[in-house]
């Protein structure tokens, strides 16, 4: 249906843009190929080569309405400033502003986890999106429906037809509210970090996030091989004929095509099963199981493949700034990489743009950062005097504006200026964000769920961004005595149904603007932040000299001489003695993530529900036997699952006429935290031995499948 509707959308915009007038939509033609210019490059530079085609057109559907509104406003200001025909404007504002919606509301957080889940049918991976979005959407609608209430009794004018608009007031409400923060940190931190053009500065900055992606390298490589070595495990615990032998062969040849930790090659080097927690041994039990395994791979490999990306860019961003600290000493400006004396048009470019980065590009730097002091304050005056509405227009992009009526071109670029600056500033501090690590762009590597968020955070703030920039000119109302409007005012005006959102909101909410830049240019925020909210929600600072600047300074040292020796950036993180000469880097136990309780009641086919919690080692052994009774593969499936742990000693650990408990399933329920996609804290080293949780469990089966059948343990040594 949405494809079908997409054509007759374009073809309606593109109807209605020929009957305006020609100059009017030129500035928007030029936009728009250099939008699609953009659109294309950031695909192709960040989009991970398994990505599908229909991710990537959704994800560069998303981008094209978020850009087109941004380029719309320019060409409403102008057509209502001028008086000229807004019937195309209109139209083509429904198309992109109800697309946003619908985009970062609806379509893309549903294909974002359905992109991301591990089941094995669209129809498993649709209801897995449903019920993950409907848990939040529920919840957001509860609370929607319960507003609602509110404001229908507090408001008796409000009719159902003004329900639209009130929906558009609450989306502009988080849009506005939360732009403003990410604005404000921006139209500090750029100039800020513009200004610090230092090369020294910036190799600091370069070692502290080399030792924090180095950090992330060895956790990533410590998770992929953990799930690798399960994998491993969970196959061969799995008899021939079990009916989930498919799905298990599809992880494991999706392991060893995909994943660049290969199950073959942790075979061939061997592996204890007894290092494994007793959750790792039971994804193999139904399909959700096997699911939730194929998910947390694809979660590593990704994982693996962007910290490694991260880390190899930063490593070569900082050999660049030795290499430019070096010339500046020396006065020298050879560039690294080109034989002295080498000659040609190549070569005289190559020197040319070097000697840029080591001279100009500083002083360069520092004027751009004035400029750039400038325009914030432009911004942050003209934002703390919207309430003026225009009487008198203190606002010095409004009175820049209307002071050029006369050029089409001018006009829209003095719109288009501050807008992209404050898109730029939104999106700069959203992604400086600690907890937002998961939705970056990482060059080659970023997967289709990390594009799609992406798209749906652009389109979240683009309608937004352009209403507030329409305060700040003062053209968010009547703009002359004759009565001229924008396409913007004409729609997102109805919000006024209920003014506390729709009209003292955008006026007086970026008074805190002023505040809120306060805080982050005397560096309060992360301070305060620190004090009341936990460190992941803190922006990234480059101002910063702790134990990851000293790692990466060693790191980014030792890389430069593995390269010279011809080694890759980031083998070293391989080496024996990494311990030894980076203490605390990668002495630590396997990262846990924290995930719902395991589901020890899944059934397994039509089984009941008393199968959950049997042995893969017991099972492996009972279809052995099973498979040599019959060769049917229902029969042999069956047979895999008849023979159970007693459930006396299932469930408390204790046997028929045995006196002690030594812990069961109920027990294991209470102690553990984590579900399938996670392993819970590794136990005492004797805690397999000594027959207590479901460890001990495990061993007792194995031990008894090996005594009663003499068959080897599941465990492999």
């Amino acid at each position: 249906m949405d494809a079908v509707m997409r054509p007759s959308a374009t073809a309606a915009a593109a109807g209605a843009a020929a009957a305006a007038a020609p100059g009017m939509w030129g500035f928007f033609a030029v936009g728009l190929v250099g939008m699609a210019c953009a659109i294309a490059w950031l695909l192709r530079r960040y989009a991970a080569p398994s990505v599908p085609c229909i991710v990537l057109a959704a994800t560069a559907y998303a981008w094209a309405v978020s850009m087109s509104i941004v380029l719309i406003t320019p060409m409403d200001a102008w057509a209502a400033l001028k008086h000229q025909p807004e019937r195309g404007i209109s139209i083509l504002w429904r198309i992109t502003y109800w697309s946003t919606q619908a985009l970062t509301w609806l379509a893309l957080p549903f294909f974002q986890v359905y992109s991301d889940a591990g089941d094995f049918t669209v129809g498993g991976r649709c209801l897995t999106s449903l019920k993950e979005n409907g848990l939040l959407y529920g919840l957001a609608g509860a609370a929607g429906a319960v507003g609602l209430t509110v404001i229908l009794v507090y408001e008796r004018t409000l009719a159902l037809s003004d329900l639209p608009a009130l929906g558009m007031a609450l989306s502009n409400t988080f849009g506005l509210s939360a732009g403003i923060l990410l604005m404000g940190y921006g139209l500090v931190e750029i100039p800020r970090e513009m200004w610090k053009s230092d090369p020294g500065h910036l190799l600091k900055w370069c070692a502290h996030r080399a030792g924090r992606f180095a950090e992330d390298v060895l956790r990533t490589t410590n998770e992929l091989e953990s799930v690798v070595t399960i994998i491993v495990a969970n196959d061969k615990q799995m008899p021939r004929r079990d009916p989930l032998r498919p799905y298990m062969a599809a992880i494991s040849t999706a392991a060893e095509q995909e994943s660049p930790v290969k199950p073959s090659s942790v075979v061939a080097a061997g592996y204890d099963m007894d290092s494994l927690a007793a959750d790792d041994l039971e994804y193999n039990y139904d399909k959700a199981g096997l699911a939730a395994l194929r998910r947390r791979l694809a979660a590593a490999i990704h994982d693996f493949k962007g910290a490694h990306a991260q880390y190899e860019e930063v490593i070569r961003q900082a050999l660049d700034q030795e290499a430019i600290i070096k010339c500046r000493q020396l006065g020298v400006y050879e560039p690294p990489g080109l034989a002295a004396g080498e000659a040609g048009l190549r070569a005289n470019a190559v020197r040319a743009l070097w000697r840029w980065r080591c001279v100009g590009q500083p002083v360069a730097r520092k004027v751009m950062a004035a400029l750039l002091v400038c325009f914030s304050g432009c911004v942050v005056w003209s934002e703390a005097t919207i309430f003026t509405g225009g009487d008198p227009d203190l606002s010095p992009f409004s009175r820049a504006i209307r002071g050029s009526l006369g050029s089409e071109w001018g006009l829209q670029l003095l719109v288009m200026m501050p807008l992209a600056y404050i898109c730029i500033c939104t999106y700069f501090a959203l992604f400086r964000i600690n907890a937002f690590n998961y939705n970056k762009l990482l060059p080659r590597t970023t997967t289709g769920a990390a594009l799609m968020q992406n798209g749906s955070l652009m389109a979240r703030f683009a309608a937004p961004t352009c209403w507030n920039l329409l305060h700040v000119v003062h053209m968010d109302g009547v703009i002359d005595e004759q009565g001229g409007t924008t396409v913007f005012t004409q729609n997102m005006g109805t919000m006024t149904v209920l003014p506390v959102l729709g009209k003292h909101l955008n006026t007086y909410l970026p008074l805190l603007l002023v505040v809120h830049c306060l805080l982050i240019w005397l560096r309060l925020w992360d301070r305060l932040a620190g004090a009341c909210v936990s460190s992941k929600y803190k922006f990234d600072n480059d101002d910063v000299d702790d134990q990851y600047t000293e790692k990466g300074r060693l790191l980014i040292r030792k890389e430069g001489e593995a390269l010279a020796n011809g080694l890759r950036i980031g083998e070293i993180l391989a080496a024996d003695d990494l311990e030894l000469q980076l203490p605390g880097l990668t002495g630590r136990k396997r990262m846990k993530k924290n995930k719902p309780w395991f589901n020890f009641g899944r059934q397994q086919g039509g089984a009941s529900s008393s199968t959950a919690a049997g042995s893969a080692g017991a099972s492996s052994s009972t279809a052995d036997g099973a498979a040599g009774a019959s060769s049917s593969s229902s029969s042999a499936a069956a047979a895999s699952r008849s023979e159970r742990v007693p459930m006396l000693q299932l469930f408390t650990g204790r046997s028929e006429g045995d006196g002690e408990a030594r812990g069961g399933l109920l027990s294991s329920l209470m102690n553990n935290k984590h579900g399938t996609n996670a392993s819970p804290p590794e136990s005492d080293a004797d805690s397999g031995r000594s027959g207590t949780g479901l460890d001990g469990i495990f061993a007792q089966i194995n031990t008894t499948g090996q005594q009663g059948r003499g068959r080897p343990s599941a465990r492999m040594q």
